[in-house]
């Protein structure tokens, strides 16, 4: 039987359930899909036609790469070695290449890690890649950890491969995402699902801004901080969903909005041992 990636328990309860497959919030809080579809078939969801969509929305997302880049160079102003998780086509390692960063991929998806864009990309797991221990200075995902079949083992890689001091930048959708929710139910008259058998990406986690920070927390980072993720949508109407989301964040601090940013640092001195 699996257990939670947070707490390593088993003790969950179904919130939604599509024939063998369940949607289990555990005691702990965090709520995940099990079982975990075997790696050929996340493989297969990241193909040619996932990605024909970003082609059409070329410059909105060239917009939330700026933003997201403005991030990472506030936190390390000079630029060093950036390691990006789930890469896709490498739009945001040849922004941060543009600014004097020296970049690394890292992708699952065999469509999306073979297109020619003349970066170094690695295919596989992250694990897999065989960086050495303190390889980088900055590592970011954007919208990459709720697609992993195992968050912690991920996390506790990025950690190792980070240097002591150097910063880990996530994003990932939002459990809590009530405007969005609000929005969907009145254009639909139903309430989204947490998972479809035929959605375009397979959510196997859902995280809410407690659970995100305890994972991350669980594998060794300090200082993490959690915001609202601006850049959580290219299409315009979840673009003007989000929007107003944001407003309703800097009125009363609630982030309802569709997704999380997350900010964490690899201790100088690890406090303990970095394991999944």
């Amino acid at each position: 039987m699996e257990t939670c990636a947070l707490c390593g328990g088993t003790d969950w309860r179904i919130i939604e359930q599509v024939g063998a497959t369940r949607v289990v919030r555990c005691a702990c809080d965090l709520v995940f899909v099990t079982p975990t579809p075997p790696r050929d078939v996340i493989e297969q969801r990241y193909q040619r036609e996932y990605y024909r969509a970003w082609e059409h929305q070329a410059n909105a997302r060239r917009r939330i790469w700026d933003r997201r880049l403005k991030l990472v160079m506030s936190l390390c102003p000079v630029p060093g070695r950036l390691l990006d998780l789930g890469c896709g086509d490498g739009m945001f390692l040849q922004a941060a290449k543009a600014r004097g960063w020296t970049v690394t991929g890292i992708e699952l998806s065999p469509y999306a890690a073979e297109t020619d864009t003349g970066l170094e990309v690695r295919r596989g797991e992250v694990w897999e890649a065989g960086w050495p221990e303190s390889s980088f200075d900055v590592v970011t995902g954007w919208h990459v950890m709720e697609h992993v079949s195992d968050p912690r083992r991920v996390l506790a890689e990025l950690y190792r491969v980070l240097r002591p001091n150097g910063w880990l930048v996530l994003a990932t959708p939002n459990l809590h995402d009530y405007v969005f929710r609000a929005a969907y139910l009145i254009a639909h008259l139903k309430l989204p699902s947490l998972y479809e058998p035929d959605e375009r990406e397979l959510h196997l986690f859902h995280f809410s801004a407690a659970t995100l920070t305890g994972l991350v927390s669980a594998v060794g980072f300090r200082d993490v901080r959690v915001g609202f993720d601006r850049g959580a949508a290219a299409e315009w109407g979840k673009r003007l969903v989000n929007a107003g989301a944001y407003g309703w964040y800097r009125l009363t601090g609630l982030n309802w909005g569709i997704g999380l940013e997350l900010v964490a640092r690899k201790p100088a001195s690890p406090a303990g041992t970095a394991g999944g």
